[in-house]
C-alpha cells in the first residue's frame, strides 16, 4: 500500500486559460502512451468555474462537496451538488460554474464510460 495526500496543501493552482478560482490535486500522471486514464480533485473557489470548452477524451466529473452548475453541448446550466455526476462525450461543449465553491473528482481518458444501472 502506498499513501499519498490530496488535500488542498497539495493542490495547485493550473496554467491556462479554461479555469478561474480553481485549484488541481492531481490523483494520476497525465494521460500519457501506457497510462489511458487521468484522476484529480479540483476544487472552485466561491466564483470559480472551467469556462466552456471541448472534452478532449470521455469525462466524469463526480461533485464531492458544494453545489454549482453544469452545462453540455446545449449550454443549458442545471444544478448539480455533493453526491451526483455528470458525463461528457469526448468532443462534448461543456462548463462548469459555483457561485457558493466546489469540489468534484474529475476522471477522464479513452474509453471511459459512466455505471449505468440495468433496469
Amino acid at each position: 500500500m502506498e499513501r499519498f495526500d490530496f488535500g488542498p496543501g497539495t493542490a495547485f493552482v493550473p496554467r491556462g486559460e479554461l479555469l478561474e478560482g480553481a485549484t488541481v490535486a492531481p490523483l494520476t500522471p497525465p494521460i500519457a502512451p501506457g497510462s489511458p486514464f487521468q484522476a484529480a480533485v479540483v476544487r472552485f473557489a466561491p466564483g470559480g468555474r472551467i469556462l466552456r470548452h471541448p472534452a478532449t477524451f470521455p469525462q466524469i466529473l463526480a461533485v464531492l462537496d458544494g453545489s454549482g452548475e453544469v452545462s453540455g453541448d446545449d449550454g443549458v446550466a442545471e444544478p448539480i451538488a455533493a453526491g451526483k455526476a455528470v458525463f461528457w462525450g469526448a468532443g462534448e461543449e461543456h462548463e462548469i460554474s459555483t457561485a457558493s465553491g466546489l469540489t468534484a473528482l474529475i476522471v477522464e481518458g479513452e474509453g471511459l464510460e459512466p455505471f449505468r444501472r440495468e433496469p
